[in-house]
């Protein structure tokens, strides 16, 4: 990965946790129901769009590149053509198939009400795809920074027309709620408001991209004059060319979200509806963001390391690469652990925080499934890094494996002993354990690495632990007089210096990884002021 796929793939990054801030202000206007309405229909459309585009642009933009560089500019003007169009028909097809589908889906999880909500959503299938076609073309321009700003702009859209709509419709919800004395149209309504918000965003993302298309015309009609090239790809011979590329990571992303479907359809199917509604919202709106923020924090330092390390394999420098990667390894549980030890001992003061009036709750998934936070993004690490070096099948398997593994558990747990959507939580918890031992051991192996677990694991553990003791004593102190989001500032300034002073008096850095991990000289300028290095 060169620099700017590198700072693009950061932005992604700071982008999710924009759209994981945005799931906490859908929790406020649509209430705990409304976010699981709006997670039906949001999975349903990730799961359509899956099939039509999933993978589409990076496998667009490698085909073009390679295009470019030979200097087939009419070959890849006709490739960019016949990916548009067949993506434009997939997704006229992907939105039609989901808009007459939107009663059966919400009949399948038992959640009526999200119907409405997936019929809106519908066309951002059709939009997405298009939005996609375009930025496969920036980066086969070698432009990152469309990508940078759409998907930054996208997230910012959707709060500012979820704040709007939401108001708006759950306004008339309430009317109606009032009308019929049923008040879940109340948060029907509201994510109502949410998927027009998504649809609405959807549509200038690509309104935006399509301009700035249009607008570099001129250079890339004058490139393709200068073409010497008789022939070029075919509509079929394009479909074959991105079906192809697109084919195992498209499976990938489909077994990625197959345990989220399931499991929402395993919490439907309970008796208990209305209170398993709740609890997956609660599930979305506080689990989800309270594990998801540190584990893209996380990643967002992972991903330069991943570029180091596999640019090192293809200069054949094994040895910097073993160094490099073992390095993103350890500050990934370095940070994680972090993460995870915070969570699970402030478990109640971030339930209270984020989800008022659902504390309990919140607070009993954070306790079952904090270890979340570094399982995840050390996943991740290990698949982008698999990938990268075309191990694609190891992944594919890899994934089969977590789907069995988080599915079975959730169907036994689910329902069993009076758990609900908690059972979600320690299938989700012990498949992401099984996929990282499964992924992690795959890339030491092609790595022919041997990792030093007493610095990358044990002083890591010691350190969370003390971080852990510090927190709780500072919770037992603190709580009873002041409020909870004040306590949970004062423990993250006091308790994370005292985690990173702790990990640089045990030495836990080598010199060695510190110039391959983002914050490396930062860290070992600390460590030269406390006199460890």
């Amino acid at each position: 990965m060169n620099q700017a796929e590198v700072r693009r793939r950061q932005v992604q990054m700071a982008s999710i946790m924009l759209a994981l801030c945005n799931i906490v202000v859908v929790s406020r206007l649509a209430g705990y129901n409304g976010v699981t309405y709006v997670a039906v229909a949001v999975e349903v459309y990730w799961a359509v769009w899956t099939v039509v585009g999933g993978g589409l642009t990076g496998v667009l933009g490698r085909v073009l590149r390679l295009r470019n560089s030979k200097g087939q500019y009419k070959n890849a003007g006709r490739m960019r053509r016949n990916a548009l169009i067949l993506q434009l028909a997939l997704g006229a097809l992907g939105s039609l198939v989901m808009l007459l589908c939107a009663g059966a889906a919400a009949g399948v999880f038992q959640v009526q009400y999200s119907t409405l909500i997936t019929a809106i959503l519908a066309p951002s299938v059709l939009l997405h795809s298009l939005s996609a076609v375009l930025l496969g073309y920036f980066q086969g321009e070698g432009a990152e920074l469309p990508a940078m700003v759409s998907g930054i702009l996208r997230q910012i859209l959707i709060f500012g027309f979820s704040l709007l709509f939401c108001r708006m419709l759950g306004d008339y919800g309430r009317k109606v709620s009032h009308l019929l004395g049923q008040e879940n149209f109340t948060s029907m309504y509201a994510g109502v408001g949410v998927a027009v918000a998504i649809s609405l965003a959807e549509l200038f993302v690509a309104l935006l991209l399509f301009l700035v298309f249009k607008g570099t015309g001129h250079s890339r009609n004058r490139r393709q004059g200068q073409d010497n090239a008789r022939t070029g790809d075919s509509l079929m011979d394009s479909f074959r060319i991105l079906g192809a590329g697109r084919g195992i990571p498209m499976l990938i992303r489909l077994l990625a979200v197959l345990p989220v479907l399931l499991g929402l359809f395993f919490c439907g199917s309970l008796k208990e509806n209305a209170a398993a509604c709740v609890e997956y919202g609660v599930y979305g709106a506080g689990y989800a963001v309270l594990c998801g923020i540190p584990a893209a924090l996380t990643l967002w330092a992972l991903i330069p390391v991943c570029g180091r390390t596999v640019g090192r394999l293809r200069r054949e420098e094994s040895r910097f690469a073993r160094t490099a990667f073992q390095g993103g390894l350890h500050i990934g549980v370095v940070h994680g652990a972090f993460a995870a030890v915070f969570l699970t001992v402030l478990a109640e003061p971030l339930g209270a925080a984020i989800c008022p009036g659902q504390e309990a709750v919140a607070a009993a998934m954070l306790r079952g499934g904090a270890a979340a936070a570094v399982l995840l993004p050390l996943c991740v690490y290990f698949t982008r890094f698999l990938m990268l070096i075309n191990k694609k099948m190891l992944v594919l398997g890899s994934m089969a494996v977590f789907d069995l593994v988080s599915l079975a558990l959730a169907r036994m747990l689910i329902g069993a002993g009076g758990v609900q959507v908690l059972g979600l939580v320690y299938a989700g918890l012990a498949g992401l354990g099984v996929l990282c031992v499964l992924l992690g051991s795959f890339c030491f192996m092609q790595l022919h690495l041997r990792v030093d677990w007493l610095q990358v694991l044990i002083i890591p553990a010691v350190a969370a632990t003390a971080e852990g003791l510090l927190c709780l004593l500072l919770n037992t102190l603190l709580s009873p007089h002041m409020g909870k989001v004040i306590l949970l500032v004062i423990c993250l300034a006091v308790s994370g210096p005292v985690y990173w002073t702790a990990l640089l008096l045990l030495r836990n850095f080598s010199e060695q990884e510190l110039e391959h991990i983002p914050g490396g000289k930062l860290i070992f300028g600390l460590g030269q002021m406390l006199n460890v290095y």
